[in-house]
């Protein structure tokens, strides 16, 4: 967990620096975003949306920057042999539902009401899903979400097959893209 963990967190901020660093060239100078290539994939059109400063007028990549950041540091001091009390993980747990939470609200949101889709954002929806849907059962296993052994067999039995919700959680936005963007593949 400790290396996956720390190489989820950077590949999702490394793609919240790359949005970071486009946003305030868009908001500076007005230069188009390197992934504004066809009128469906609009990284510009969705970071100039209301839903990309919801939260004190703060672009979300900023929020991405901090939080992937101390998750790659979790998993590189979990593979420096580091441990953590049980109220760091279920705040950790916290985080990572949070996070989850929001980057589902954002898809919905560039999908069905911005009408743009951003490649940078869906790559850290296709990250943070599987660090998710890993993560939880992974902690409920390992007894950090609490003891009661129904809990760790629920984990211990749930993480071999977590990749089955990894697949469904892709198919519908998979398919809500397909649905919604028919044209797309057609450019």
């Amino acid at each position: 967990m400790a290396l996956f963990m720390m190489l989820s967190g950077l590949g999702s901020w490394l793609a919240a620096l790359i949005l970071a660093r486009e946003g305030y060239q868009l908001a500076l100078t007005g230069e188009k975003p390197s992934c504004d290539i066809n009128p469906f994939f609009s990284c510009g059109s969705v970071m100039q949306s209301w839903q990309a400063t919801l939260f004190f007028d703060t672009p979300n990549q900023l929020y991405g920057i901090g939080g992937y950041a101390a998750v790659a540091l979790i998993g590189a001091a979990m593979l420096a042999g580091a441990t953590f009390k049980r109220a760091f993980w279920v705040l950790t747990t916290l985080g990572l539902f949070a996070a989850y939470s929001w980057l589902m609200w954002m898809f919905y949101q560039a999908v069905f009401v911005i009408g743009f889709l951003c490649l940078y954002c869906m790559a850290v929806w296709a990250i943070h899903i599987i660090l998710w849907w890993v993560f939880l059962p992974w902690a409920l296993k390992q007894g950090m979400l609490g003891s009661s052994p129904a809990a760790k067999k629920l984990g211990a039995q749930w993480l071999p097959y977590s990749w089955i919700v990894i697949v469904i959680n892709y198919a519908v936005i998979g398919l809500s893209i397909l649905i919604q963007f028919p044209l797309l593949f057609s450019v």
